[in-house]
């Protein structure tokens, strides 16, 4: 079935996908207003402001800031889920997992790995309210019977690093999933921000990993997984331009906005995109300096010729407010959709073959759209599940 002619359960509407998705939902009309006046740009702090009082009191630090040093709450943090905090997954220490499993049912459940983006956090420490991500997609997938890997990532000195990183966490879980119950042949992964630049480089380039691409579908939300396939202007917020700002800005005190010391192997300091793009490896095809790279290593780190190729499926997905949007999705976005389509010819249909779905989330920002779920608003997680649900 062609995502034109699927239909989706979302928020008790039936809404039709069209060749560009787009969530017809509602965000919570409170929420909306203090997205629409946080405006256009990538603010995890104030963000999650918003969206911490849907959440559930407890969280990862539930007694900060007396204990800065590390979470001390004493059995289970969210009641029917199991959370395996940092799991070696490679020599890294850096390299870790938080792996969260319902208590009830039996086993081979659907796997979904989240790749976070910033600086590579899997739970932000910016300000208090900022603890509950990124569990909240953990408790979300698990509630609808899945088992999430939520990753840490860091960067790497070569461009491949970032790849590499994705593939020896997939290549674990492939490994170790059974033991969480879930399905090592059924795995989705998912990118946001700065994440879709090591999972662009894990899809596009199969042949460097030990085990290929061991996935059956990957969402690559508000980033670009082709750097290249358009001129940089055409790609949202670019290093060094307006686009990212602090917690400072929505009224916290500046000791609020540093959040509490990273823990459990979480890399300190702000997760912004602009950190992460300036990160080294964090641009396969352009050079670090913003020089172009000589004409083969750029053939040699392009994603597009993997892309075009790969049997996993593919999302692509745009908030209405990211950085750079006007109304549609990103010339990026289109260009990659018309590359991947152009492989089955003039009758290539959304989300059949190589030809990826696209969604675009009306209302949404750069930051709620991860932050949403497991919430009210679910404008992102209801089409997300819907797909993932189709990814076989």
């Amino acid at each position: 079935m062609s995502v034109k002619g699927l239909f989706v359960l979302l928020g008790g509407c039936v809404v039709a996908l069209l060749a560009t998705s787009t969530a017809s939902a509602q965000v919570p009309p409170d929420i909306a207003e203090g997205l629409k006046k946080i405006g256009q740009v990538v603010d995890p702090a104030c963000t999650a402001r918003l969206y911490r009082p849907l959440m559930p009191k407890n969280d990862y630090n539930t007694y900060w800031p007396s204990n800065a040093a590390g979470p001390s709450f004493k059995g289970q943090l969210y009641p029917g889920i199991t959370v395996t905090r940092d799991q070696s997954f490679g020599p890294h220490p850096k390299d870790l997992l938080d792996i969260f499993v319902a208590d009830g049912g039996g086993g081979d459940r659907p796997v979904l790995i989240f790749v976070p983006g910033g600086g590579g956090n899997k739970i932000e420490q910016q300000v208090r309210e900022s603890n509950a991500f990124y569990d909240n997609i953990g408790r979300w997938a698990t509630k609808n019977g899945m088992v999430a890997a939520v990753m840490q990532r860091h960067a790497g000195p070569t461009w491949d690093d970032g790849g590499r990183d994705v593939a020896i966490a997939v290549d674990w879980l492939k490994e170790n999933v059974t033991k969480y119950k879930g399905d090592p042949n059924r795995m989705v992964i998912w990118s946001h921000s700065a994440g879709n630049g090591p999972l662009g480089v894990y899809i596009g380039h199969p042949e460097r990993w030990k085990n290929g691409v061991q996935v059956k579908g990957a969402i690559f939300m508000s980033g670009n997984p082709v750097p290249g396939i358009v001129p940089a202007q055409g790609g949202g917020a670019a290093p060094g331009a307006p686009g990212s700002r602090s917690g400072v800005a929505c009224g916290l005190q500046e000791s609020q906005a540093a959040g509490p010391a990273a823990t459990g192997g979480a890399i300190a300091g702000p997760s912004s995109v602009l950190a992460a793009a300036l990160a080294p490896g964090a641009a396969p095809v352009a050079g670090r300096a913003g020089q172009p790279l000589p004409a083969a290593q750029q053939a040699e780190r392009n994603n597009l010729p993997g892309f075009k190729k790969t049997p996993v499926k593919v999302m692509l997905a745009r908030a209405e407010l990211d950085p750079g949007v006007a109304g549609d999705m990103l010339p990026a976005d289109k260009a990659l959709h018309d590359a991947m389509c152009a492989v089955d010819g003039q009758n290539a249909k959304d989300g059949e073959g190589h030809c990826p779905s696209m969604l675009f989330l009306k209302g949404e920002s750069h930051m709620s759209e991860v932050f949403s779920f497991d919430t009210a608003d679910r404008i992102v997680s209801g089409p997300i599940l819907a797909w993932i649900k189709r990814v076989k």
